[in-house]
């Protein structure tokens, strides 16, 4: 095959092209897989750049017409904030036709005929995004005050599940075509449309294969109202204006819902500790947050409970404490539970089809079908692809054919372009990532670990206010 023949057979579907094998896709020559991505890259472009308003704009103003070497691909990189780009009174009214046609803006689906007229919410909205189109939209949880739409359609969904089970099955040393299910435990909400909640569908897919087999720290939605509410309120306080925050009447008419979802949740931990000794003996994947599965390890240790899975038992773990106070020996008493031999740690982000696991010389590396770029944080100019680079992480996905897959984050890391100690050729960061913007105080991001909590605070701020 050609670099083009073979750099959209990769994009089309990275796991059929790695034939799910993780390791085949970390072991390549890098000039191969940078011939591979420029071939990508030049065609995404090729076949978007009339297509999706954005990105036509943001080529015109850098007066690009082709794409000639990967640096080009630098200067075609979005900021987070444009996939939150509306006027804020837009949710705030319930406006959900102009959000509709400012979604019609970075997307080649056809979102103009989608009848919106009787959305009165978000949920209902991506409702009625996620059943009369090809989107499965990922949002943010917006804790900075407004919420961010990636328009990804299900395909992409379907590939990021596939591709973060390659991840996982390398870590774990599971054969690419061990099919056989599993029992999973996670922390989070059992369904909803932020990413970690989409990823609760993945591991469905690829490990449990029955929903009966999934069982979460809370069941029900997480709702994208409830993560509005919360971000409102966040930066309500902030300013000392708490008291002349509005909330619609229609979210006031659902504030039982969010009870109920809220009071089930106070009675999760027990359950989950009751689903873990359950399943004693079985397969069974673990993922969530560290603090809670340090809770759960406590109480069932407390209880003469150790080893219930044995050493092929996936546990998946981040988020450190949250504002808890971790033992030192945390890890220890994890494995000692559940009889994992080890935790494994990953990366990854909404907007990029990438979950990557540490490796054993502690990196995250960069799957061939993301681009990575490190741009000096003043300029915004791309740092040499050679050596060891500092600066701001962007990333350009090859998957993605309906959007731009070009996005720059907040991330301040440390990349490797040289062959890893761990032996995978791919280019790595270090395992300390630092926010630019918590430097400044600034960050509107909020993790899984912290959806339980704003979904608290969104609740208390109803009940109060009631």
């Amino acid at each position: 095959m050609s670099n083009e023949a073979d750099a959209m057979a990769m994009a089309a579907d990275p796991s059929v092209y790695f034939n799910r094998s993780d390791y085949h896709a970390h072991h390549l020559p890098p000039a191969e897989v940078e011939a591979m991505q420029l071939a990508a890259l030049q065609q995404r472009f090729a076949s978007l750049r009339d297509r999706v308003r954005v990105l036509q704009a943001t080529a015109d103003e850098q007066g690009i017409a082709q794409v000639d070497r990967l640096e080009d691909g630098a200067k075609l990189v979005f900021p987070h904030t444009v996939y939150k780009s509306y006027p804020v009174s837009l949710l705030e009214r319930g406006r959900f036709d102009q959000l509709t046609k400012w979604l019609g803006g970075l997307t080649t689906v056809d979102v103009s005929k989608v009848d919106v007229s009787g959305c009165d919410s978000i949920d209902a909205w991506l409702d009625r995004l996620e059943t009369d189109t090809e989107l499965a939209i990922s949002h943010s949880s917006g804790t900075g005050g407004t919420i961010s739409f990636l328009p990804r359609p299900k395909r992409d969904a379907r590939i990021k599940g596939q591709v973060a089970s390659m991840s996982i099955r390398d870590f774990w040393g599971l054969p690419a075509d061990d099919d056989s299910p599993w029992y999973a435990v996670t922390t989070g909400y059992r369904w909803g449309y932020s990413e970690d909640a989409r990823a609760n569908r993945w591991v469905v897919e690829n490990f449990t294969k029955a929903e009966e087999n999934f069982f979460p720290l809370n069941e029900g939605r997480m709702s994208a109202d409830v993560m509005f509410i919360a971000g409102r309120v966040r930066q309500a306080e902030a300013r000392g204006e708490l008291d002349r925050l509005e909330i619609s009447p229609q979210l006031r008419a659902r504030q039982a819902e969010f009870e109920e979802t809220q009071s089930n949740a106070g009675k999760a931990i027990d359950r989950m500790l009751d689903t873990l000794i359950s399943l004693k003996g079985k397969k069974v994947y673990i993922g969530g947050l560290t603090n809670i599965h340090t809770r759960l390890a406590q109480r069932g240790l407390a209880q003469g409970m150790r080893n219930l899975y044995g050493a092929d038992c996936i546990l998946q773990t981040g988020g450190g404490g949250k504002g808890v106070d971790l033992p030192a020996n945390w890890l220890e008493l994890l494995c000692e539970f559940t009889g994992a031999s080890r935790a494994s740690q990953i990366y990854g982000m909404t907007e990029i089809n990438l979950i990557a696991s540490k490796c054993s010389a502690g990196h995250y590396h960069i799957p061939p079908w993301i681009i990575l770029y490190v741009l000096d944080p003043d300029s915004g100019l791309p740092k040499p692809r050679t050596g060891i680079q500092v600066g701001r992480a962007a990333y350009f996905d090859v998957v993605p054919d309906s959007y731009w897959g070009g996005f720059v984050t907040g991330d301040e890391i440390t990349a490797h372009w040289d062959t890893c100690a761990c032996g995978r050729t791919t280019p790595h960061m270090d395992a300390k990532i630092v926010r630019y913007a918590e430097k400044q105080d600034g960050d509107d991001k909020i993790t899984c670990a912290a959806a339980v909590d704003a979904h608290s605070a969104a609740i208390e701020f109803l009940s109060e206010a009631g």
